[in-house]
């Protein structure tokens, strides 16, 4: 029965390390009275002040940090860094989604544009083909007729010589 207690032994160790004054707790931040809108101004501007050195900095000093009280106290200058690159990377992704959107708009416009020029050029070569057998024919019937018929004969036509046929 004495090893069903045993696990609860540790409880009143646990409870002194609670009541132990050696946690530091990070301090909590005083009151803001401004407005809405002039935190989100400071807060722009703080943003704005972060360049590639800030960053470079800040992680010189994480990765040299010795104890929690040095990293809590760049947590919020952390957040504000994380802050600022979420946004350039939201700000990359819309730009390269745009300009896919207007490379693949271009593309369709291109595809068009070359469907509607094959159709005009086959409409140009089918008509210059349709003319020539049109011509052809014509000069063909013609011949026939002025062949055939006496009526038809040309009044210049006496100076063409015609060989004889085979018949």
């Amino acid at each position: 029965m004495s090893n069903n207690f045993e696990a609860f032994s540790g409880i009143p160790n646990a409870l002194k390390t609670f009541s132990d004054k050696s946690l530091d707790f990070p301090h909590l931040r005083k009151q803001d009275n401004r407005t809405r809108q002039e935190r989100r101004e400071d807060f722009e501007e703080e943003l704005g002040k972060i360049d590639r050195a800030f960053l470079e900095d800040i992680k010189n000093t994480v990765l040299n940090s010795q104890s929690k009280e040095e990293l809590w106290s760049l947590k919020e200058e952390v957040e504000n860094c994380l802050i600022k690159f979420s946004r350039y990377f939201d700000s990359f992704e819309n730009f390269n989604a745009e300009e896919t959107r207007k490379v693949e708009l271009k593309k369709r416009e291109l595809k068009l544009e070359a469907r509607h020029d094959w159709s005009s050029k086959f409409r140009l070569f089918f008509f210059r083909v349709l003319a020539s057998f049109l011509l052809i024919v014509t000069l063909f019937s013609i011949g026939y007729i002025e062949h055939e018929y006496e009526w038809a004969r040309l009044p210049m036509s006496k100076y063409l010589k015609i060989a004889p046929s085979s018949q």
